[in-house]
């Protein structure tokens, strides 16, 4: 990362963003998101190129049960963010993923869809997420670090195992490094 591309000082997004549940509603904006990625953005979230008939995933993820969860960021009504929780067969337990459009990364977009997801698992029970996340994947692993939130990382070969507890509030250092943007 150059000095040209590191992210502003902590705080609120440089642009408003409205965050919110998706519902199916929503299926239609968020395959155009999953779609627009970049080759290596697409690789970052999935590990493998996006799946063919994404449709059938962005289905299951904007599912509304108390086993699924995603919230959205919108920039001007177009979704530009999406965060997903599924719960494991432990149900204290849930994994989460994140994407953010590509020319809105770096702006604490996915801090915030982070921080909402944080707070949807604890409302529904939920102690502890799980994430895999490529080593290369820097931004993700400093996002999930801000949080504050105490976390348990093993390597498996090119990623990273994590899991993030939410039994507590985040560490005192943390605190203002993950507000909600402006709406």
């Amino acid at each position: 990362m150059t000095a040209e591309d590191s992210p502003p000082p902590h705080g609120d997004p440089p642009i408003p963003v409205a965050i919110r549940v998706l519902t199916a509603a929503d299926v239609p904006a968020v395959v155009a998101l999953y779609e627009s990625l970049d080759a290596h953005d697409g690789y970052l979230r999935f590990f493998a190129a996006p799946p063919r008939d994404i449709s059938i995933l962005v289905s299951k993820l904007t599912t509304v049960d108390r086993g699924h969860a995603a919230i959205g960021a919108f920039d001007s009504g177009q979704l530009i963010g999406v965060a997903n929780l599924v719960r494991l067969d432990d149900p204290g337990t849930a994994e989460v993923a994140l994407v953010v459009r590509h020319d809105h990364q770096l702006h604490g977009i996915g801090s915030a869809l982070l921080a909402r997801l944080v707070k949807t698992a604890r409302d529904r029970g939920i102690h502890t997420l799980v994430a895999e996340v490529l080593l290369e994947n820097s931004t993700m692993l400093k996002v999930i670090a801000e949080t504050g939130l105490r976390t348990r990382r093993r390597r498996e070969g090119s990623a990273t195992h994590i899991e993030i507890e939410l039994g507590g509030e985040p560490e005192p250092e943390a605190h203002g490094h993950n507000r909600t943007p402006s709406r």
